[in-house]
């Protein structure tokens, strides 16, 4: 009895596994069984046809079309216009790491080339110019160019340097790693890079270039390099295909007294057409930091629309040491201003350091802090100097938590009319002559 109860029980549960298989949809299967079949294929090989697969699985042609979407989707499958469908071959790992695609395509055993497709001089607009630090209106060399591996298409990317800074670099690419020719043609160093990772639809022109369908997904990185003194070098935008390639870091534990802003909001360099929302930071955390501090006729005469002039001249004048962190509605919460001291251009400044007070007690103080002490130090600037309101208890407490302590010199300017000390943080030894 025990054994016919069981055989009834697997005849029920393998008529109920066929049941519901029947009621799901017909492109649903035939995605599952061109799934196991992509699996038993070697990768790169050529799949059926939309007719043959029609007549294997005696369906009509939009379900085949509806699977193979789906498997396309899923990058299980790419189209090359005229020649077929195909099974994706492995995706190519790549480290985010300062490593130029020429390197890491020679790390993996592969033939990494480019095709230059256009070398144009172009003037820099102000996003140029603020992102490569030149005036607007600068020589710009533009490079674009098709990645290649083994002869692959992999990325087509557009590439922005400074025309008077690198001169005759466009006939020095070639195959030869862009920064490799940085370094033993024009001695520059690079330290760091700052690199976003999006997802888009191809255009019709990139997907061409790339072989693959338009509206095909691509990775779009953008990146941003610096050198050893902190000086912006290239702006990269690339677009990748993502049915290729894939991004990889390694994560560590954050150092200890390591800050980092909440995942909610985002840290940017900041631009002229941001100079609104840095008027309204700055005169909320005046107006809320600084009763009894500064006189109440100055911050009565606080205007936003004199603050917003005063703060994108700033900006358009020295944009990439004003870094802001918005939220991600876009709203403005707090900046920060960091550069060379102006009394001893040896040291860094922090020229100031503003949060709304509604975005306070977040940590978001401490992160812009700690971000532009790191880009100081990446020029050299190990030791920092900054001057705050003596009375400012709670800014004071905040720049003693990262070492800076009053160096004796003291000041008042006329239109505050309040005590400012100025506070110095090194690196370095204690024994430094104060100057």
């Amino acid at each position: 009895m025990v054994a016919e109860a069981y055989v009834r029980d697997e005849e029920e549960s393998v008529a109920a596994a066929e049941s519901r298989e029947s009621r799901r949809p017909k492109y649903r299967q035939v995605r599952d069984a061109l799934a196991s079949m992509i699996d038993e294929l070697p990768p790169g090989s050529v799949m059926p046809t939309e007719r043959e697969l029609c007549e294997r699985f005696s369906v009509a042609r939009g379900t085949v079309r509806q699977a193979l979407h789906l498997l396309e989707v899923e990058q299980r499958i790419y189209r090359h216009q005229g020649k077929g469908t195909f099974a994706t071959p492995p995706k190519i790992d790549q480290m985010l790491e300062l490593v130029s695609h020429t390197e890491h395509i020679r790390a993996r055993g592969m033939d990494p080339t480019s095709k230059v497709l256009s070398v144009s001089s172009v003037a820099a607009d102000a996003r140029t110019a603020l992102l490569l630090d030149v005036q607007e209106g600068d020589e710009m060399l533009q490079i674009e160019r098709v990645r290649l591996a083994d002869g692959e298409p992999l990325a087509v990317e557009l590439l922005l340097l400074h025309a008077a800074s690198f001169p005759g670099i466009a006939d020095a690419l070639g195959s030869h790693s862009l920064y490799d020719v940085l370094r033993h043609r024009y001695g520059v160093e690079l330290s760091f890079a700052e690199e976003t990772i999006e997802v888009a639809a191809s255009a019709e022109r990139e997907a061409d270039l790339l072989g693959v369908s338009a509206g095909a997904p691509v990775l779009v990185l953008s990146r941003h390099t610096f050198d050893v003194a902190g000086r912006p070098v290239e702006y990269v935008r690339s677009h990748y295909r993502a049915d290729r390639f894939r991004f990889r870091t390694r994560l560590h534990p954050a150092a200890q007294g390591g800050h980092s802003l909440p995942p909610d909001l985002q840290l940017r360099l900041a631009s002229p057409e941001d100079a609104r929302g840095l008027a309204r930071v700055f005169i909320a955390a005046w107006h809320a930091g600084y009763p009894g501090i500064v006189r109440q006729d100055v911050l009565e005469a606080l205007d936003e629309d004199e603050t917003t002039d005063w703060l994108g001249s700033l900006t358009a004048r020295n944009g990439l040491t004003t870094w802001l962190v918005h939220s991600q509605a876009g709203t403005v919460l707090a900046f920060s201003r960091h550069g060379e001291d102006p009394a001893d251009s040896r040291r860094g400044h922090i020229y100031s350091l503003y949060v709304h007070p509604h975005a306070s007690g977040r940590g978001i103080g401490s992160a812009l802090l700690e971000h532009g002490l790191r880009l100081l130090a990446h020029r050299g600037l190990d030791t920092v100097t900054l001057w705050v309101f003596e009375e400012n208890e709670a800014a004071r407490r905040l720049y003693a938590s990262f070492g800076f302590l009053p160096d004796g010199a003291r000041r008042v300017e006329p239109e505050y009319g309040a005590q400012e000390v100025r506070l110095r943080r090194s690196s370095g030894s204690r024994r430094e002559e104060h100057r």
